[in-house]
């Protein structure tokens, strides 16, 4: 296979989501994620990840990605969300392409919609040292709002 490290790095910067990036070439998503966001640097990308992008790359030659969403919220509940030192939970309402973080004081608390389609995409609990400080970005929010069947 001949890679092309200016194609691997056109699609760490596409709208493909990592999610499916990593479920088609069986590489890590948060690995994506990392050489994405520069927390890894691309000089030092393995043999594994370029080959397997590079792949996906080939496979999806001439696609157009998918038209972003926008998203009402978002910010806001990315703030929200990566503020609190506790439990919290981001739901996204797909009537009107929504997202909303909402707080609890533990662990088992949750806010129960009238509309089934409201649906939790992310969660940290508080009984968990290692969840209390978790983040979570605006691009996992779209993965995740890509994630969820709007026809339900």
């Amino acid at each position: 296979m001949i890679i092309n490290t200016e194609n691997v790095q056109n699609l760490l910067k596409s709208d493909y989501p990592s999610t499916q990036i990593g479920t088609e070439t069986g590489l890590s998503i948060s690995g994506i994620n990392n050489y994405r966001t520069g927390k890894s640097k691309f000089e030092n990308i393995t043999l594994k990840y370029i080959e397997g992008l590079q792949q996906f790359y080939n496979d999806h030659r001439g696609e157009t990605t998918k038209q972003k969403i926008n998203i009402a919220g978002i910010r806001k509940a990315v703030g929200a969300f990566n503020e609190w030192q506790g439990a919290a939970r981001v739901y996204f309402d797909p009537s009107d392409t929504s997202v909303c973080t909402k707080v609890y004081a533990g662990p088992g608390e949750w806010d129960k919609y009238k509309d089934p389609k409201i649906v939790q995409i992310a969660q940290k609990a508080t009984n968990r040292m290692d969840e209390r400080d978790n983040k979570i970005t605006m691009r996992e929010i779209r993965e995740l709002v890509d994630g969820v069947d709007k026809n339900d």
